[in-house]
């Protein structure tokens, strides 16, 4: 095959993304493409690399990963939105930007943009799974309670809509990208059915209690915006975005003393460990999460078996059945 001359990254992007809305892919994950690549082309603009595909090696793409490894001030952000940008990246994320770049350079091969991708030179191990650490009952009260609180100092939108936030994430273990697709026609309020379009643009119904049902009843009483149709707004009536609810998370956590890590994915895991404990159904689980497979909720069966095992030590410790002084 021929491959064409002087064909520019920024065209081959711009093709790339365009490909994936096409091929049907979810916006949310058009949009992970796009930012991801985004950054890729800012930091080859800055570095002065050639725009022309057939010149970029598999060390500058090592440098590149590199960089996102290593550079605490990423991508020249400053201010608002800049924090998650002014720290070390984990591996995970090198990891995302190293499946793009695959992803994106696998394809301009098979289009015949480029001979060979440079990233079949380039090894980035999967990233080691962490021990999965749910919210405490404790920490989601006190998020909740904060919540109550603004709701009765004059903040009703904020209080209602960050405490229908918090628990449609509880009950429900859907993923952020899910729970901002929602649509007020997505939601039945009586049977507490709610239809998400998960990964791959695959559509499922999920489930709410009596107490995540009435804290979004509250909201819609104070969601003034009638004519939007997204579900989650901002107090100018805006749609809430990715970086919107981290920040309420992550604000709420803080006025709350809640000092671990994690944030609105961490609710996700809650769901599920809490799920399990009741419902051992495993199957049930993964249609619930919309997994594709049993490997993450296989992760969720392990953290359980985990503290089964730590409750278990506390009656059979060796050295306190010896009953030394």
């Amino acid at each position: 095959m021929e491959v064409p001359p002087g064909v520019s990254l920024k065209s081959l992007v711009a093709g790339f993304v365009l490909t994936k809305r096409t091929e049907g892919k979810s916006p949310r994950t058009v949009e992970y493409y796009q930012d991801n690549l985004r950054r890729f082309l800012w930091y080859a603009g800055r570095q002065g690399w050639s725009d022309d595909v057939r010149f970029l090696t598999d060390w500058q793409i090592r440098e590149f990963l590199g960089y996102v490894g290593t550079e605490t001030h990423r991508w020249g952000l400053e201010g608002n939105g800049s924090e998650t940008s002014q720290r070390n990246a984990s591996h995970s994320t090198v990891r995302h930007y190293f499946v793009v770049l695959s992803c994106f350079l696998n394809w301009a091969v098979g289009e015949g943009f480029v001979e060979e991708s440079p990233m079949a030179r380039i090894k980035v191990a999967k990233s080691k799974p962490k021990v999965i650490v749910p919210f405490s009952n404790e920490e989601i009260s006190r998020m909740v309670a904060v919540c109550d609180y603004d709701y009765e100092h004059n903040a009703k939108f904020l209080g209602s809509r960050n405490r229908a936030i918090i628990l449609v994430l509880l009950d429900t273990g859907i993923r952020l990208s899910e729970l901002l697709g929602m649509k007020v026609g997505d939601i039945n309020n009586e049977t507490g059915y709610i239809r998400v379009l998960g990964k791959g643009s695959k559509e499922r119904v999920v489930r709410m209690g009596k107490v995540a049902r009435k804290a979004l009843w509250r909201y819609l009483m104070y969601r003034s915006c009638k004519d939007t149709q997204e579900l989650w707004l901002t107090e100018e009536g805006k749609p809430l975005h990715n970086g919107g609810v981290h920040s309420l998370v992550k604000r709420l956590k803080e006025r709350a003393g809640i000092n671990g890590s994690g944030n609105v994915h961490r609710f996700r895991h809650t769901f599920a460990l809490n799920f399990l404990r009741t419902d051992k159904n495993v199957f049930n689980l993964q249609y619930l999460l919309g997994h594709s497979d049993l490997d993450m909720v296989r992760r969720y069966t392990a953290t359980l078996g985990m503290e089964d095992a730590l409750r278990a030590h506390e009656k059979a410790s060796p050295a306190d059945l010896l009953e030394l002084k």
